[in-house]
């Protein structure tokens, strides 16, 4: 028996899942998914998926955090710092696939994102959304956007990789992903469109080699990267695309309903078709999106709170600073006020008025 399984036996006989998982929000998720993915905006005027807009949308909001409190520089430099924000991990992602980008082999990313980065960026309505909305709640719904657009991104990735020329390498034989290059890739996926903007200080006004905010460390700092290749992870173990996952897809699908569960897949032998034991795709993407935006708005909440003390220690460090100056100057101009003695102590003698004359 491998260590795997071991782990598995021993925790569910000490610690076995009784707890019922509700049904409806995955549901929702999963449609709510479908919807984006499948749906145009306008099927004549503008037919173009929901999916790409609201990822756009959700890009120039983030544009504009970084932009904030500095100077613009020209309106095509601030234009590809914003593409390459966008662009940065589906570029790095194909080139490692040994595919080419869908930028330059469809002008539908040409259409969604500059004009939405018109609409948007050079009007003001994305740093006004950043100024006025309220930071914990702006740092929430954007988690779980990034929640929806990253999931749906990872969850793509096997596809990308079986479809590539050197998917073989990382598939075995028995049809089992490689663990190590699918977190790479989800990591990658993610966060490399701003380690490029990061490395590269696209968003300053002068560019310049920097270093970015996710080599600096800490937990917090690295949620985006490790997060997602834990939802990579994730992702292979609920659809069942690594055979040493194979006890910890048992053991998490032993707790779901068998509403979550289906036994019609082409791509499984009989004996599993009639197990019927099967988590269904969208439902298992709907699983990792949420599990995704959970951890990126525990992020936002957790920096909100840390910033809020910060921010009431620089407070009262400064009253504490004006209190010791007043206090300085309060013994300035008592020793201002103190009279001093110089010379005889004597009175000086009145002089008698001048007689007047007749």
């Amino acid at each position: 028996m491998s260590l795997i399984d071991q782990l598995v036996e021993t925790v569910s006989t000490l610690a076995p899942i009784t707890l019922s998982v509700p049904t409806t929000p995955i549901f929702q998720v999963s449609r709510f998914i479908h919807h984006v993915t499948t749906t145009p905006i306008h099927p004549v005027y503008f037919p173009y998926l929901r999916f790409g807009v609201i990822h756009a949308v959700r890009v120039t909001t983030v544009w504009a955090g970084l932009k904030k409190g500095k100077k613009r520089g020209g309106r095509l430099q601030d234009l590809f710092g914003y593409l390459a924000l966008a662009w940065g991990g589906s570029t790095v992602t194909s080139l490692l696939l040994n595919q080419p980008p869908s930028w330059l082999v469809s002008p539908t990313p040409w259409i969604i994102y500059p004009l939405i980065y018109t609409l948007l960026v050079p009007t003001g309505l994305s740093a006004y959304i950043v100024d006025t909305c309220p930071t914990l709640l702006f740092g929430i719904i954007g988690g779980l956007v990034d929640g929806m657009t990253r999931g749906t991104t990872i969850t793509s990735l096997a596809t990308l990789l079986s479809s590539s020329s050197i998917g073989s390498s990382a598939i075995s034989a028995d049809g089992s992903i490689n663990l190590w290059t699918y977190a790479l890739l989800s990591l990658l996926a993610i966060s490399s469109g701003g380690l490029i903007v990061g490395a590269l200080g696209l968003s300053e006004d002068e560019w310049k080699l920097g270093t970015p905010g996710l080599l600096k460390g800490g937990l917090i700092n690295t949620l985006d990267a490790w997060s997602a290749s834990l939802v990579g992870l994730l992702w292979l173990t609920l659809t069942n695309q690594n055979s040493s996952l194979k006890p910890i897809n048992e053991f998490i699908q032993s707790s779901l309903p068998h509403e979550l569960k289906s036994s019609t897949s082409s791509s499984l032998s009989s004996d599993e078709k009639i197990a019927g034991d099967i988590l269904d795709v969208p439902h298992a993407r709907a699983i990792c999106v949420m599990v995704l935006g959970t951890l990126l708005a525990t992020k936002a909440t957790i920096l909100y709170v840390i910033g809020n003390k910060t921010k009431k220690v620089n407070k009262v460090d400064k009253k504490t600073e004006l209190f010791i100056l007043d206090e300085k100057d309060k013994e300035k101009t008592k020793v201002v006020k103190t009279p001093v003695k110089i010379g005889s102590s004597k009175p000086t003698p009145r002089k008698s008025p001048r007689a007047k004359s007749k």
